[in-house]
């Protein structure tokens, strides 16, 4: 396993593929901390006159759902490109040794490329008195995050051997979840007026997620459309359900639910983006740290099945 990572990691830097990435990330992440202000307060560094880092955490799941993918395409694609595939699939090692080791490269690559980002906090001690809590909690709010984009991109990259595909594969496993996250609020307001649609969507959005996932690695069309396909019409179908929460707020009543508030409790603890801010804020707790752990355990099993389909299939 230690060769593997050893031979993984010199292997993002035996070309310009892997100070590109650094560099793409450190301009981007620049631009964005300069001229955005997404948390509201006065636009850009310049308008607001403070230096702070608030700007680069809350644009960091954004920007890692985009560059982290770029970090892991390769990790099963240029092998499979190579031909090199088989070469490791034959080695006298379990596959998980092998898929952990490539992981572990790309964590320590993704722990690098936020180190090349260390001119920030340099600018603060240098400029100001910052408060260290909230700094090196949002490192490693980003640490963590950028760990389970690196388990997904990986997933998407032993699905294919062209590596753009497996870098768009992952970003667009990495942006839902952001997504998903950015949308809790509006699902969290549907609770309240429409409680069983919510809680359909609650349920059925990892459920199919996981069956996708699951066609994926079986290489199943049929599974595929068949949940994809049925999720589709439950979701559909259940606004024609007429809750009597919904009917009370088109009559202009509040309305506070049990059914409601426990949709809005459980869309809290499975937000990607509620943990990230809370272990960001210096709030690192078991809770946060066990759910980053159960997406890159998730991926990293659905990963060795995956080779482990190849290897006996």
């Amino acid at each position: 396993m230690r060769a593997i990572l050893r031979r993984e990691f010199a292997g993002y830097f035996d070309s310009l593929m892997g100070f590109g990435v650094i560099g793409a990330f450190v301009v981007l992440m620049t631009l964005l901390s300069l001229l955005l202000d997404p948390l509201g307060g006065g636009g850009d560094w310049f308008k607001r006159g403070e230096l702070t880092m608030r700007t680069f955490f809350a644009v960091f799941p954004w920007a890692a759902a985009v560059i982290v993918p770029a970090i892991s395409m390769r990790l099963w694609s240029e092998d499979r490109r190579q031909a090199t595939f088989e070469l490791l699939m034959t080695l006298p090692i379990p596959s998980w040794k092998v898929a952990v080791g490539k992981y572990l490269a790309g964590v320590c690559f993704l722990a690098v490329m936020l180190a090349a980002t260390i001119a920030y906090p340099i600018m603060l001690a240098s400029w100001g008195e910052p408060d260290w809590g909230p700094v090196f909690g949002g490192y490693f709010a980003c640490f963590v995050l950028g760990s389970a984009f690196v388990a997904i991109g990986m997933f998407a990259s032993g699905l294919t051997d062209n590596q753009a595909l497996a870098f768009f594969l992952g970003m667009l496993f990495c942006l839902g979840i952001v997504g998903v996250g950015e949308l809790s609020g509006l699902l969290g307001g549907l609770a309240r007026t429409h409680p069983t649609a919510a809680l359909l969507h609650l349920v059925s959005i990892p459920v199919v997620g996981i069956g996708l996932l699951a066609a994926a690695v079986g290489r199943d069309k049929l599974v595929a459309g068949v949940v994809g396909g049925a999720a589709l019409l439950a979701n559909g179908f259940v606004y024609l359900v007429t809750d009597d929460a919904r009917a009370q707020a088109d009559a202009g009543v509040p309305v506070t639910t049990q059914a409601g508030e426990t949709v809005i409790a459980a869309i809290s603890q499975i937000n990607v983006l509620e943990h990230f801010r809370e272990i960001q804020r210096g709030v690192v707790n078991s809770n946060g740290l066990i759910f980053f752990a159960s997406y890159v355990a998730l991926f990293l099993m659905l990963n060795i099945w995956s080779l482990e389909s190849r290897r006996f299939g």
